[in-house]
C-alpha cells in the first residue's frame, strides 16, 4: 500500500470500530459541570462567548468552554461543550489558537471525524477573516510534525487537506 493509503485505512478501521462499539462515555457524555467536578483543580466553565483568545471573543454556537489547565492537549470536545488548555494555548500564535478552538467547534457541528473538523476550522477562519494564507502556514508548521494516531492522520497529510479546504469552500 502507498504511504497515504495505509494511514487512511487505519483511520477508517478505527472509526468503524468506534461506531460498532462506542465507549461508555460516548453514550452519556458529561455536562460541563460534571467534567469540572471530575477534573477538579483550576478547571472552570465560561459561558458561550466568554472565551477570548488574544482579545477576540470566540463563539461555537451556544456552547460553553471549559478552561482546564491540566488537559493533556491543547483542546478537546464533548458533545455540548469545548475544553481548552490555557497553559498550552499561551505557547502558540493567534492563528493557531483560533484554529484549535475552531477545530474543536467543528466536532460540535460536524461530528468526530478529525479531517472534517480540520476543514471546518480553516473554512471558518477564512470566512471570518482571521485565517490568512500566512496564518494557515503557521497552523501547518504547528501540525506538520505530529505523528498519526488512531484518530488523527499524520500532520503533513492533515496540512495538505487543510490547504485544499482553505482554497475550495466546497470541500468538506
Amino acid at each position: 500500500m502507498g504511504p497515504i493509503v495505509l494511514p487512511m485505512l487505519l483511520a477508517i478501521v478505527s472509526v468503524s470500530l468506534m461506531l460498532i462499539a462506542p465507549p461508555a462515555a460516548a453514550e452519556n457524555p458529561p455536562s460541563p459541570e460534571e467534567y469540572v467536578d471530575y477534573v477538579g483543580g483550576d478547571a472552570r466553565i465560561l459561558p458561550a462567548g466568554g472565551l477570548k483568545l488574544d482579545g477576540a471573543k470566540q463563539l461555537c454556537g451556544r456552547r460553553p468552554t471549559v478552561l482546564d489547565p491540566n488537559l493533556d492537549d491543547y483542546g478537546a470536545a464533548y458533545p455540548g461543550f469545548l475544553i481548552m488548555n490555557p497553559k498550552l494555548l499561551a505557547r502558540v500564535s493567534t492563528p493557531v489558537k483560533k484554529w484549535i478552538y475552531a477545530h474543536e467547534c467543528g466536532h460540535q457541528f460536524r461530528g468526530p471525524d478529525e479531517e472534517t473538523a480540520d476543514c471546518f476550522a480553516v473554512q471558518r477562519g477564512r470566512r471570518y477573516g482571521w485565517l490568512t494564507p500566512q496564518g494557515l502556514d503557521e497552523v501547518c508548521n504547528f501540525i506538520s510534525p505530529a505523528k498519526g494516531d488512531m484518530m488523527h492522520l499524520q500532520g503533513s497529510y492533515r496540512c495538505e487537506y487543510m490547504r485544499k479546504c482553505f482554497a475550495d469552500p466546497t470541500v468538506r
